[in-house]
């Protein structure tokens, strides 16, 4: 009877541990998947250099000034979009490397 007993001890024991490394092992998958969904996010971003930015703000607002020269007000919104769109882009390129420039400051923060 000892022996059934200790039986059934060692088998709920076995089960409770194997249990468990299941449920390890799924979440260590589940934070796989999530860093490799946020590298692949990283990886298809857009990142212009500063250059590229301003050269692409001109190439826009040169095509606005040529199609849109009669309609003055909308012509005024649409390059105020596109001076946000190009400031925003040169701030996320600058945040993106600020790290390395400025070391101290990150640890600040």
């Amino acid at each position: 009877m000892e022996i059934l007993f200790l039986l059934i001890v060692l088998v709920v024991l076995i089960l409770a541990v194997f249990s468990s490394r299941k449920e390890q092992a799924s979440a260590a998958d589940n934070r796989k998947d999530s860093v490799q969904k946020e590298k692949q996010g990283f990886a298809e971003e857009d990142i212009m250099t500063y250059g590229q930015v301003q050269q692409r703000r001109e190439e826009l607002l040169d095509v606005l000034d040529d199609n849109l020269s009669e309609k003055p007000e909308q012509l005024d919104q649409i390059k105020k979009i596109v001076n946000e769109w190009a400031d925003l882009k040169i701030k996320a390129f600058q945040d993106r490397r600020s790290w390395v420039r400025n070391p101290d400051k990150e640890k600040s923060n």
